[in-house]
């Protein structure tokens, strides 16, 4: 089996490059198997905005081209936030623009899901 046939569809999840150029990867790859799209690669993708690294725009397309995609799977136990964000980011026309105050609200409600994590497995 050909492990590297996931790669592009990875690189998409994981925003490791060009988007544009991870967008058409992924559309024309065939993975022989899932991804899954955890709190982490939004935490990342957001960051990236609120940095001056990537546009609000391309936040929108990414989200958009991995909500659409049948290989990305999202992570079980957070599905309901996690789809809620791509929905929202991927849709601005729907929601509200994807400026930085929602890419902060956005931050804020990942980083704080993670860290309820790390605090229930402490106790």
């Amino acid at each position: 089996m050909d492990t590297n046939r996931s790669r592009p569809l990875e690189d998409l999840v994981r925003w490791n490059g060009e988007l544009s150029e991870l967008i058409r990867d992924a559309r024309h790859s065939e993975p022989t198997s899932t991804v899954t799209f955890r709190r982490g690669h939004a935490v990342s993708a957001v960051e990236k905005v609120t940095a001056g690294l990537a546009t609000s725009g391309q936040l929108a397309d990414w989200g958009q081209a991995l909500h659409f995609e049948d290989q990305v799977d999202v992570e079980e136990a957070h599905r309901d936030l996690l789809t809620q964000f791509l929905v929202e980011i991927s849709t601005p026309e729907l929601f509200e623009p994807v400026t930085r105050e929602v890419c902060q609200r956005w931050l804020h409600v990942l980083q704080t899901s993670m860290a309820s994590d790390i605090e229930g497995a402490g106790r």
